[in-house]
């Protein structure tokens, strides 16, 4: 699961209430894009746009919070990943993964008596010619 770990903003980040994608469940903490048909689960190279934040509610929203530059996260991990490396997302949306390749998750430190990656999120531009 996706949490702030410190954001770099002198207030409360604002949650959106959007709806997720017919049938896709969405877990607390999923990092999540959004499309025509709703909230979905990232993929391993996507860069999330939002975070959830909660259950969905009576009218079957769920609580967002974009993801900002200024704010760091601590995810899981199963492979402990590399200090200073783009990491990609697991097919879970919930954690990091050590594979570097088109990473999105700058993994800035790591605490191995918990098991998770600290850091943000980054863009990760590809040349649609697919060079590098």
């Amino acid at each position: 699961m996706f949490k702030i770990h410190n954001a770099n903003v002198a207030d409360t980040e604002v949650l959106m209430y959007l709806p997720g994608k017919n049938l896709e469940a969405i877990a607390i903490g999923e990092a999540l894009t959004y499309k025509d048909t709703g909230l979905e689960k990232c993929a391993a190279t996507d860069r999330p746009q939002y975070i959830c934040r909660g259950p969905a509610n009576e009218d079957g929203l769920y609580p967002v919070g974009a993801v900002m530059e200024s704010t760091r996260y601590e995810a899981p991990y199963q492979a402990k990943p590399t200090v200073g490396t783009k990491v990609t997302l697991h097919t879970d949306a919930l954690q990091v993964t050590a594979t570097a390749t088109n990473g999105v998750f700058l993994v800035e430190s790591v605490d191995e008596a918990k098991g998770t990656a600290i850091g943000r999120f980054v863009w990760s531009f590809k040349d649609p010619a697919g060079g590098p």
